[in-house]
């Protein structure tokens, strides 16, 4: 858990990490409003807050024009989708994937049958691709990155393991907040492990 004074500083800081925000806002809900407004909180993680922080975050949002009625951030897909994936969303739920259920592979072949043609060469190809070497000093391992339920966890991977990034992008369970994260810093591994999960 972040302590009072690191949040502080955190929240104030123009070159906050945009990771470290977010862990704030879910554990420190009293900060919304000042995560709100840290020119690093990126546009999923105010979408977050407009609809799970606090009265003050939520007003301090509604003046910047985000309201928890503008939806879930998601992709631009096709009108006709729209419908469908709206009510899948609304069934899915992040402890109805468990760690046990799917393996790093069973979940890129499934996402690759669903996707379009031309994007299921990508898919398995990045499937197909070994996983990334743990270099990180904490102990964090791939299949650690790519299994986790832990949300807590899965942030501090992605904020302190880059190298396992992709991995992260593969886990079912990451939140969404940290899928748009990951989808901003445009590295062509993360995005390849992005791209299975449609």
């Amino acid at each position: 858990m972040v302590d009072y004074d690191k949040a502080v500083a955190t929240v104030q800081d123009p070159n906050a990490d945009p990771v470290l925000l977010a862990k704030i806002a879910y554990e420190n809900p009293e900060f919304g409003a000042n995560v709100a407004v840290n020119p690093r909180c990126y546009p999923g993680l105010k979408r977050w807050l407009a609809t799970f922080g606090d009265e003050r975050a939520r007003q301090t949002l509604a003046q910047m024009g985000v309201t928890a009625e503008d939806g879930p951030v998601a992709d631009a897909q096709p009108a006709q989708d729209v419908a469908a994936d709206s009510a899948a969303a609304d069934q899915y739920s992040a402890d109805s994937y468990g760690a046990d259920q799917y393996s790093a592979d069973s979940y890129a072949a499934s996402a690759a049958q669903q996707q379009p043609a031309q994007d299921q060469y990508t898919a398995a190809q990045y499937a197909a691709q070994e996983e990334p070497q743990a270099t990180n000093p904490y102990g964090y391992t791939a299949q650690m990155a790519l299994e986790t339920t832990d949300q807590e966890l899965i942030a501090k991977i992605a904020q302190y393991a880059p190298e396992l990034r992709p991995c992260i992008a593969r886990n079912p369970s990451t939140y969404p907040a940290l899928v748009d994260w990951l989808a901003q810093l445009n590295d062509p591994a993360v995005n390849a492990a992005l791209a299975t999960r449609q």
